[in-house]
């Protein structure tokens, strides 16, 4: 949801209006992806899973819940009902959220949840039990200093396997969130002049992004040699005729997550720099034309590395100084991670970032992104892709 406070709809017009239709997941499928779930537990020997506030637990409940001191745990045994072990004091606020999702087992100030939540085996409790991998570490401790016979494993894959493969819900929000934050950077770059502050370019992104139904958005502006480094430095640029224009920038439809890069420049950059702008091009099609499945992570980031090294930036991390991607649903940065010698294979249902870089400290940076969805043959970019230099914003086409 656009957050107020932006006051964008004034200043965006043209964007209002872009995310709404797509609607956001139904409890039908929370409560399909909690039963697929069990089911894969159960195979792999499990007796339940336990998760904590967090992308997990908004994954299988639709609940959105702060962490803090005191623990919010959802059981989901393989057989039985769920149960939500929490704050008796929260109970109005858990009872409303979580309505239809699980029995609430609520623990006063002085008690605490990890008994309620395992009892133990002599308590009839589950006997091997999977935690969320994201779980923080004094929560897992306290389930295993209180589980007298219980078996408490850091999660092998369930939680992983499940949230990589998004289904045709999510696809539609990944895509219309990522849509949507393309078009906001096409109506900002109309108005971004030299002498402006990478401060006010950023207020513009986001006030763009919430003008088109995002929330939750951030915004990494970098003009000229700032862009050098990928996540930023904390001096501020003002932006010049002739650099570069880095912007990195994403937000929310519903929890699911946009993430776009887009460097372009304000008038003619020398002729090197228009050059690694090419070859960053070149670098993420060829990487695109591989990506299908049965391709490996670690293959395709091989494919834009070969690619940025043969244009005189090499060998390896030199000046492409990351990986090429990461998956992104829930979380900006997820499951699967497109990186050298990565062996996980890409399936249907798996989306993530292509965005080769090039990098020179003190001088420049140029990155281009964009989110893929694997499909059964190939692969979808969500959203036109980046033009020829002279139209940055148009449609690159394959």
């Amino acid at each position: 949801m656009q957050d107020p406070a932006l006051g964008a709809g004034e200043e965006f017009p043209g964007l209002a209006g872009f995310c709404d239709g797509v609607p956001e997941i139904t409890g039908e499928e929370h409560a399909a992806r909690r039963r697929r779930l069990c089911e894969r537990a159960r195979e792999a020997g499990f007796d339940a899973i336990v998760v904590e506030a967090g992308a997990s637990l908004l994954y299988l409940t639709g609940v959105r819940w702060g962490l803090s001191e005191r623990p919010l745990l959802f059981v989901l045994p393989v057989d039985g009902e769920p149960r939500w072990v929490g704050p008796a004091f929260e109970a109005g606020t858990l009872g409303e959220q979580a309505e239809g999702t699980g029995s609430l087992d609520l623990w006063e100030e002085h008690e605490g949840p990890y008994e309620r939540a395992l009892p133990g085996t002599s308590g009839g409790g589950p006997r091997r039990v999977a935690v969320d991998p994201a779980m923080r570490l004094f929560v897992v401790s306290g389930l295993r200093a209180a589980a007298s016979g219980v078996e408490v494993v850091i999660d092998p894959g369930l939680l992983r396997a499940a949230r990589m493969i998004k289904s045709p819900a999510e696809l539609a929000l990944l895509r219309r969130a990522n849509e949507a934050t393309k078009a906001a950077l096409a109506e900002v770059s109309r108005s971004v002049v030299p002498g402006m502050r990478e401060s006010e370019i950023a207020a513009m992104v986001r006030a763009a992004q919430g003008a088109a139904g995002l929330g939750e958005i951030w915004a990494l502006v970098l003009s000229g040699a700032n862009a050098a480094f990928p996540h930023g430095t904390e001096h501020e640029g003002v932006l010049k005729e002739g650099e570069g224009l880095l912007i990195d920038t994403g937000g929310a439809l519903h929890g699911y997550r946009s993430d776009i890069s887009r460097t372009w420049f304000l008038g003619d950059p020398p002729s090197e720099v228009a050059a690694a702008w090419e070859a960053v091009r070149e670098a993420q099609s060829q990487a695109l034309a591989a990506m299908r499945p049965g391709a490996s992570c670690g293959s395709i980031d091989a494919i834009a590395r070969g690619v940025i090294d043969g244009a005189g930036y090499g060998p390896g991390y030199r000046r492409f100084t990351h990986r090429l991607g990461h998956g992104i649903g829930l979380q900006v940065h997820e499951d699967p991670y497109l990186v050298g010698g990565g062996p996980e294979l890409l399936a249907p249902g798996m989306v993530m970032s292509n965005e080769p870089g090039i990098y020179v400290a003190g001088e420049w940076g140029i990155r281009i992104e964009d989110i893929v969805a694997i499909t059964e043959d190939g692969a979808e970019v969500f959203g036109p892709r980046i033009g020829p230099r002279s139209d940055p914003f148009g449609d690159g086409g394959g």
